[in-house]
């Protein structure tokens, strides 16, 4: 009986929106007044048709929707408390594991001073060790410029006494020079 009325307020809508809408005039002569109702029980009856045709199926398939959705929302609910399960373990493990890093972190700067001091006296060592080779390099590179300068003060000094000698020496005194050194030398005969 309650659907018999809600399709009656359905046509009386109809009706209404009819009498507001102007219908346009017709070719078979019938009067726009009795157009409007038949529009009017037209709409009715397609709303009607639509409703059974589509509106049961659609119905039903809201009706599993909203059991599915229902389904999913407690399924979800149930992953929620498991989270927040894992959550609360997650942070218990956190907080163990921070105090096992500031454990670590205060063992690791104990560990640091005492191998920094151990490498401090390790430096000085090597230090000491670098400053002597260090010295003894400089011991031994003062030397090799000594002989150095030895020797470019010899060849200097023999380069100069040649030019000195090539500007002052006449032939005569270079054939008497050649002539003492010659008689000066063994002969082979005394050599061997």
């Amino acid at each position: 009986m309650k659907n018999v009325f809600q399709w009656i307020l359905v046509l009386l809508c109809a009706l209404a929106f009819t009498l507001i809408v102007d219908v346009p005039t017709n070719k078979f002569g019938i009067p726009t007044n009795v157009v409007k109702v038949l529009v009017a029980v037209n709409l009715t009856v397609f709303l009607y048709l639509l409703a059974r045709l589509i509106g049961r199926p659609m119905a039903g398939f809201l009706e599993e929707r909203r059991e599915t959705v229902g389904k999913e929302l407690s399924d979800a609910a149930d992953r929620l408390r498991e989270a927040e399960a894992f959550r609360q373990q997650a942070d218990e493990r956190l907080r163990e594991v921070e105090k096992e890093i500031e454990e670590l972190r205060q063992r690791a700067q104990r560990e640091g001073e005492s191998e920094a001091k151990a490498i401090l006296l390790q430096a000085e060592d090597e230090e000491q060790r670098i400053l002597r080779r260090i010295d003894d390099e400089l011991a031994r590179r003062q030397v090799e410029t000594r002989r150095l300068l030895a020797q470019e003060t010899a060849e200097l000094t023999a380069q100069l006494t040649r030019q000195l000698l090539e500007r002052e020496l006449t032939d005569a005194d270079r054939k008497r020079i050649l002539d003492r050194s010659l008689t000066a030398m063994p002969s082979p005969e005394e050599r061997g």
